[in-house]
């Protein structure tokens, strides 16, 4: 638009009359780093991903395998079934694909979890261009700010379990909701561009859409975008909302049950605003709940400063301005309805891994919106900028000393998850265990003949396979000099003779200098069990200076269908062919 082109070009103009300055220099050198922290944190989601890859679905998870198994609704219902609060209509297509296209193996719903965070990261970095008209080193620092936020390891519980993705999907429909409705009230106020404006409202409202039927906070957008377009004067964006939004929300309404645990926050609003204002300040310190209200209540303070201030924004024709804070009211009221409905949990629960995917958001909008400001001053541009860069290393670097935290408590995860899936194959019931991947253990194993039928989850996996055959036959056997290790425990988990037992311990191949694969046990020479690889161990490095990882610990099951002599524990390392190599043995 004619009237926004000056306020645009004064948000690029830092990246283009910066001159050439010490501290312009500063600048642009900085903005790389800042690249460079943004592109170092999505691989190290990406590693969390892969090294904690589990095929067994988590807790709600199980739907996806329910579902096929009981056949108790058609495709359609059980689409369109509700889930607590929820209707998750998209997340549930991606089950169903998964199911079908790859066998209930997660893997296509982490590919989408992890795809999804990057598209948020490349639809702010395209708005900081054509909305903000960002250039140089101040939309690299954007987008380093943008993806150390949305791509932080501290969503590792979104990494890790595939069913939230429906999690990460509003998020990404509601900056495309508001990118777009802001782009339309550019275009439209532009004669040369007001003809071709209409699909970036078209955009918008099928991004709004897309947000409702993800999670039960995509419903925010459409008073969110209704009223956005009254204060920028775009009738016909705001009636095209209100028809759109209205029919959208009748529909969600329509046979709906509201769960009874919803009505408790609302006796409470002490406890309800506390878990809001942890809900935001957990981002920054997750184990200190009295500074995570602080935190989350400065928070909220400047997002309402930032609200009241909209007006403003609006009349000098700032639309990136507005955009960040568009985004951070929709942060901001999912917080509150979370709070509203969960506050009776508690406030460990507003510090989960998977709400840091609004939390964070709010977050980097409120560091995009201070960019922003900075880029219109007309003095000390240069040095603002170059402190705020430095603060955002600063925090980047603070971020990395803990980043060894979400890695761990991910890989746990994945462990127990592979020791899980251990259990099902064998049959052996770890009924401790089995509580943490599903409430009702025993209906885990009343899936498995279903599972096991269909090949399923793990039991698409070769190790499922395995038992029963000659271990000769299925493995190269390595001499024991290639591996070392030992066993910790055995455990009986039934009465029988021979029991079926539990044994963990550790294990290390020292020819690839690296743990073993995975564990399974044979009774002359007949495989009977199977392990996980991946526990944490405290290590004495004086005594094992060679080993480079913790996750060296195991944990297997022995079927009682086996001879009553010893039972041999066996590392399979890695290589081709695999070898087995033998590490203890179970007198």
């Amino acid at each position: 638009m004619n009237s926004a082109a000056p306020n645009t070009l004064n948000e690029q103009s830092l990246a283009t009359d910066s001159g050439k300055t010490g501290i312009a220099r500063a600048v642009d050198v900085l903005s790389y780093l800042i690249l460079a922290g943004g592109f170092f944190t999505a691989l190290c989601s990406a590693y969390i991903v892969v090294v904690s890859y589990s095929s067994l679905p988590f807790w709600d998870g199980w739907v996806e395998i329910d579902f096929p198994a009981t056949g108790d609704m058609s495709t359609l219902e059980w689409i369109w079934t509700q889930h607590n609060e929820h209707r998750l209509l998209i997340s549930r297509l991606f089950m169903l694909a998964d199911l079908h296209w790859f066998h209930a193996r997660q893997t296509l719903l982490l590919v989408t979890i992890f795809v999804v965070l990057c598209l948020q990261v490349v639809v702010l970095a395209w708005s900081m261009r054509a909305v903000a008209g960002w250039k140089g080193s101040l939309w690299r620092t954007g987008v380093g700010l943008a993806a150390f936020c949305l791509l932080c390891p501290s969503l590792w519980e979104m990494l890790v379990w595939g069913e939230c993705v429906c999690f990460a999907l509003p998020g990404l429909f509601a900056i495309l909701s508001i990118v777009g409705l802001m782009l339309y009230w550019i275009r439209s106020q532009d004669e040369l561009t007001k003809a071709h404006a209409a699909k970036f409202l078209v955009l918008s409202v099928a991004a709004a859409l897309g947000g409702s039927w993800s999670l039960l906070n995509g419903n925010l957008l459409w008073p969110l975008l209704f009223c956005a377009a009254l204060l920028l004067r775009l009738r016909r964006a705001a009636l095209t909302y209100v028809i759109a939004g209205a029919l959208c929300i009748a529909l969600y309404l329509y046979d709906y049950i509201s769960p009874s645990y919803a009505l408790n926050s609302a006796r409470t609003p002490v406890t309800t605003g506390a878990y809001l204002a942890t809900y935001f300040g957990s981002t920054w310190v997750n184990d200190n709940f009295r500074l995570a209200v602080i935190f989350g209540l400065v928070g909220l303070a400047a997002c309402l400063w930032l609200v009241l201030r909209l007006h403003e924004y609006v009349r000098s024709l700032r639309p990136f301005h507005v955009q960040l804070i568009l985004i951070m009211l929709f942060c901001a009221g999912t917080g509150f309805i979370t709070a509203f409905g969960r506050s009776g949990f508690g406030l460990l629960q507003a510090s989960t891994s998977r709400y840091q995917a609004f939390a964070l958001l709010f977050w980097c909008c409120l560091g995009l919106l201070l960019l922003a400001s900075v880029a219109l001053r007309r003095n000390g541009r240069e040095a603002v900028t170059l402190a705020i860069q430095l603060a955002i290393l600063c925090i980047m670097l603070g971020a990395s000393l803990f980043a060894r935290n979400p890695l761990i408590r991910a890989r746990v995860h994945g462990f127990k998850l592979h020791t899980a899936e251990a259990s099902l194959i064998t049959g052996v019931p770890d009924i401790e265990n089995l509580k943490w991947v599903y409430r009702q253990p025993d209906y885990l194993y009343s899936l498995v003949p279903y599972m096991r039928r269909e090949q399923l989850s793990v039991f698409r996996d070769p190790i499922s396979q395995l038992l029963d055959k000659p271990l000769a036959t299925e493995f190269q056997l390595a001499p024991p000099s290639d591996c070392t290790g030992a066993l910790e425990s055995s455990v009986a988990m039934n009465h029988a003779m021979p029991p079926m037992l539990r044994i963990a311990g550790w294990a290390w191949d020292i020819k690839h200098q690296a743990p073993p694969v995975a564990i399974v046990t044979a009774s002359e020479g007949i495989i009977t069990g199977v392990g996980a690889m991946g526990d944490w161990r405290i290590l004495d490095k004086a005594s094992h200076p060679w080993m480079k990882t913790n996750f060296i610990g195991y944990t297997g099951y022995v079927q009682a269908s086996r001879a009553m002599g010893p039972v041999g524990i066996y590392a399979i390392t890695k290589g081709t062919p695999a070898t087995a190599c033998l590490i203890a043995s179970v007198k």
